[in-house]
């Protein structure tokens, strides 16, 4: 049996019987309360465009701000929560995250104007910057070191797991009781999620000695730079490709997001471990690379197969990105400054979020939406060079074919 390699963290023996348990309750639970909120959040995602453009009659920009105003608000305060996770414990972040984005979500049935929409989002993106930090973190600090890339890809399946299923089932509650149903039923899933937080670490013993990192943890700068232009083309898709699979003739936009999550899921459980495998570099140049081409697709391919097509190689692209990155940032900060460097890192995504729908909104009023998807295709080709650039070429670890998924897993 080889013995790992000191200072490496995924130079693991090969032998499965030789790892640490993963998936323990405290963990399912850590993933119940992901599942919950994200499948509420996921439930509105393909009705706030629409709830924008056609009962507001805003513009395709005006409909990015709309979707966007959540991840800037996010991006203001995620550096400033992961420290309080660090001192405080992760259980105050997600539980009162996530109470905060439920009474977000339910007051957007009180809104009649595209300002009124984007104030309550933000709120909302506020809730989501304490909740996300804190249950990332979590799952985090119960994971056996050497499966930490491994535990970030399950954690993510409650994300595209519930978008498997919310988006259409959001569409369907829209159509038979109205809009503001779909924000009162996302609401009570969110405060399910916090519910489920309970599960997550109260405050240290001790709180961690103070150590000047800046607003920004180290660590996580050059992960999140790449993240963040990784991720501006899927914001473009998150925003506009229910309404462009409406234009091309999909009736049910939401099976577009199902089909999405559906390879999403099926990529994470069977290849979990590749990120761990191949390394960050390579796994971010495999990932980057099929969103470029993803983006392209959907800008040509004016179809229903088309977009489906297009849906199912961004997938596979963004199956990938984030477990790599994230581990990447994780690995490099110090056990006391772990949620710094996540809430650090993670404002990548609020970043993206929130000035993607609105670049690629505006891209689409000047010509059109697939122009739009173009736009974005290219700026994944850019966020490859980038990486090629700024991530380190590391050696990839010690492990075997049969590590990578279900044979691999305990």
């Amino acid at each position: 049996m080889a013995a790992p390699t000191p200072g490496h963290r995924g130079a693991l023996v090969t032998s499965t019987a030789s790892r640490q348990r993963l998936v323990t309750p405290n963990f399912l639970r850590l993933c119940g309360a992901g599942l919950a909120y994200f499948g509420g959040l996921n439930l509105t995602i393909a009705v706030l465009p629409a709830f924008v453009e056609n009962e507001l009659g805003a513009t395709s920009t005006q409909v990015g701000l709309a979707v966007g105003s959540f991840g800037l608000a996010a991006a203001a305060v995620r550096p400033l929560v992961g420290p309080i996770a660090d001192r405080r414990g992760r259980r105050l972040l997600v539980s009162g995250g996530a109470t905060l984005a439920a009474l977000a979500t339910a007051a957007t049935a009180l809104t009649s104007s595209v300002p009124a929409v984007v104030a309550v989002r933000m709120l909302a993106g506020l809730g989501e910057a304490a909740f996300f930090v804190g249950l990332a973190t979590a799952v985090q600090d119960v994971s056996p070191p050497d499966r930490r890339g491994e535990a970030a890809s399950y954690f993510s399946l409650t994300i595209y797991g519930s978008l498997a299923l919310a988006p259409p089932l959001g569409e369907a509650l829209a159509e038979a009781r109205g809009t503001d149903t779909v924000w009162v039923a996302a609401a009570v899933l969110a405060a399910v999620g916090a519910a489920f937080g309970l599960a997550a670490p109260g405050a240290p013993a001790e709180a961690p000695p103070a150590r000047r990192t800046g607003w920004l943890h180290p660590a996580a700068l050059r992960p999140g730079l790449v993240l963040f232009c990784g991720l501006i083309g899927y914001a473009g898709f998150l925003s506009f490709a229910a309404l462009h699979a409406g234009e091309v003739g999909i009736a049910n936009t939401g099976t577009v997001f199902t089909l999405f999550a559906a390879v999403v899921v099926v990529l994470r459980l069977g290849a979990a471990r590749l990120p761990d495998l191949l390394g960050p570099r390579r796994t971010t140049t495999i990932a980057l690379s099929a969103a470029a081409v993803a983006l392209a697709v959907l800008a040509s391919w004016r179809t229903p197969t088309g977009v489906y097509a297009g849906t199912a190689v961004l997938a596979l692209g963004q199956t990938f990105l984030f477990p790599a990155l994230f581990v990447l940032a994780v690995d490099r900060a110090p056990v006391a400054e772990r949620a710094h460097a996540v809430g650090s890192f993670s404002i990548a995504f609020d970043l993206a979020f929130g000035a993607g729908g609105p670049l690629i909104g505006a891209v689409a009023d000047l010509t059109d939406r697939p122009t739009g998807f173009a736009v974005s295709s290219l700026v994944c080709v850019a966020a490859l060079v980038l990486a090629r650039r700024l991530l380190a070429d590391e050696t990839p670890p010690a492990l075997t074919v049969a590590d990578i998924g279900p044979r691999g897993r305990r």
